[in-house]
């Protein structure tokens, strides 16, 4: 083979090699970005960071070069039982959602201050969590069930001011928990009961106090009635006793007067064994059934001395 003929091949193979090396370095010119991502350039080689936030497409830059991307969409931060303690240092369980975008505008700042997006995303996440915990602080365990929307408005408003400052816009933010201490909630709860039941016995209080009243007046007229009866009862019963005694009285009366005029008719003087004695002969003389009596001696109608005609 003639030396020409070498020298030949030889440079066919450097052109060879020569294009293959500017292909290779045209094709790392050239890179793409898609369409929910923004970045900036940045020269490997010479260290040497963008300065224009590239959209979706394909660019060209120096060779060799690399994109530091970043989400150009929103994309969402979740806390799932977040730990904070409120005002009344009592501890609350938040489950918070919320969407951030980095401005595009901003984006060579950005990566200046944070390198890339995993430092920019966990900064993010730390003053979001500090966010949270402020907004806690500032609420009491009260406010947390009456004033619900006051709470995720004053979040709202902290997470926006801690990421302007991060050249950050955030959307959509949603507290979809707020959780007490089950003591708490517990100690809520009966005092809610309790509550009721006050209220209960509020408007209970009326009806219960008429039918006490109904109650202690018709026990009154009861006993009104029982006195009226009782007092009737006994003035029946003096009356009735009353007039038993007087009839006995007069009985006697009309008895002793009608001995009186028997012995008086018949001339018989009695002493008082003599007219007991008589009593009891009449008593016995009127019974319907024989009598069985034992006396010392006889009635007689004159008593004189033994031996004596």
């Amino acid at each position: 083979m003639s030396k020409k003929v070498t020298i030949g091949i030889v440079c066919a193979v450097i052109a060879v090699v020569i294009a293959i090396v500017i292909i290779g370095i045209l094709v790392n010119s050239y890179k793409k970005l898609s369409s929910d991502e923004v970045g900036i350039m940045y020269d490997t080689f010479q260290k040497v960071l963008g300065t224009e936030t590239l959209k979706e497409g394909l660019h060209r830059g120096p060779p060799g070069f690399e994109y530091i991307i970043f989400p150009s969409v929103f994309k969402s931060i979740t806390f799932d039982d977040l730990q904070c303690l409120n005002r009344d240092a009592v501890e609350i369980v938040l489950d918070v959602t919320y969407q951030y975008k980095v401005r595009a505008s901003n984006l060579t700042d950005v990566i200046r201050d944070f390198r890339n997006y995993t430092g920019y995303l966990k900064v993010l996440k730390l003053a979001g969590r500090s966010a949270l915990h402020e907004s806690c602080s500032k609420f009491n365990t009260a406010q947390f069930q009456a004033e619900r929307g006051a709470f995720q408005e004053h979040v709202e408003k902290t997470l926006k001011a801690r990421y302007n400052g991060l050249n950050t816009d955030i959307n959509g933010l949603q507290v979809s928990n707020i959780a007490r201490p089950e003591e708490y909630e517990k100690a809520i709860r009966s005092k809610e009961r309790a509550r009721e039941d006050i209220a209960v016995a509020k408007n209970e209080r009326p009806r219960l106090v008429t039918e006490a009243d109904t109650e202690l007046r018709e026990a009154e007229t009861q006993a009104e009635i029982i006195k009226d009866k009782a007092l009737s009862d006994a003035r029946i019963l003096y009356n009735r006793a009353n007039l038993e005694a007087e009839a006995i009285v007069t009985q006697y009366q009309m008895e002793a007067e009608a001995y009186q005029n028997v012995l008086s008719e018949s001339g018989l003087n009695f002493t008082v064994d003599g007219f007991l004695a008589f009593l009891g002969i009449r008593v016995i003389s009127d019974a319907s059934n024989p009598v069985y009596v034992s006396l010392q001696s006889p009635a007689r109608s004159s008593y004189t001395k033994q031996g004596t005609t």
